[in-house]
């Protein structure tokens, strides 16, 4: 009786450890996110993203600010583009990501230099 009821509690203990929980493309960008002032006095933020995305936004805020990608992958877990209509970079889940979350993207704003859930408030950022 004892014998089967705790294999009982490891088999249950084993479920609920195997079924962790994704975290959002927003949070994942912001956790791997690190700002300075460089040399220059511009702001400088890199970006890493999961393992697989990794990217740098050069003069945030500044009229020549540069995005440059690093590392970007499609069948990694995170990958990023450009949206030209709003300049904002797009992080989306990549192939390795699986589950509801394929269409959880976030935006990021050359402008500000932070993340938002929507390309409209990336867009508009000052």
């Amino acid at each position: 009786m004892i014998g089967r009821f705790v294999g009982a509690l490891l088999l249950v203990a084993v479920t609920v450890q195997a079924a962790p929980s994704r975290v959002s493309t927003h949070d994942a960008i912001v956790a791997g996110m690190k700002c300075r002032q460089n040399s220059m006095g511009s702001m400088e933020c890199d970006y890493r993203v999961g393992r697989s995305l990794y990217f740098n936004i050069a003069g945030v805020g500044d009229k020549d600010a540069s995005i440059t990608f690093f590392a970007s992958s499609f069948e990694g877990d995170y990958y990023g583009s450009i949206g030209v209509m709003h300049g904002c970079v797009i992080v989306k889940p990549g192939k390795a990501i699986e589950g509801p979350g394929v269409f959880d993207f976030a935006f990021v704003s050359p402008r500000s230099g932070k993340v938002y859930a929507d390309w409209q408030s990336c867009q508009q950022a000052k």
